[in-house]
């Protein structure tokens, strides 16, 4: 509630985040934020949680982006599937029923690169990204 009464220390947030990755591309040219926005930076979260990387590399490999989003473009790009996820996502465990395949990772990385899209209108809606999980989930 305090950053919605207070656009300064909202505003200092945003700027927060633009450093750690977060921050859409329409932010960066000094709009307001919104709902496209937002999906922006949960499609940034999602591939952290696919990955584990941070969204910003601080030390990139020399044929590797510095931002999350473009790494893992560019690694769909070059085929290099197994760089879009964590190996562990693969390990089954014993006390759970849920097998993750690597369709579940590639259509889980799908809608998290379409909420990353530089494009606000190309971006889904949260009903829309919700209808994906529960998708994904089956």
């Amino acid at each position: 509630m305090h950053l919605l009464l207070n656009p300064t220390a909202g505003q200092q947030m945003l700027e927060a985040s633009a450093s750690q990755g977060y921050k859409a591309p329409e932010l960066i040219k000094m709009k307001d934020a919104s709902e496209e926005s937002d999906i922006y930076s949960l499609g940034v979260i999602l591939l952290e949680l696919l990955t584990g990387k941070e969204p910003i590399d601080e030390n990139p490999n020399p044929d590797q982006d510095f931002y999350l989003p473009n790494t893992l473009r560019a690694a769909i790009l070059d085929d290099r599937i197994t760089d879009l996820y964590h190996p562990d996502i693969l390990l089954s465990r014993s006390n759970d029923q849920t097998v993750v395949t690597e369709d579940h990772i590639f259509r889980f990385f799908q809608l998290a690169m379409a909420c990353c899209s530089p494009s606000t209108p190309l971006r889904p809606d949260i009903k829309q990204i919700l209808n994906k999980l529960e998708e994904i989930a089956k």
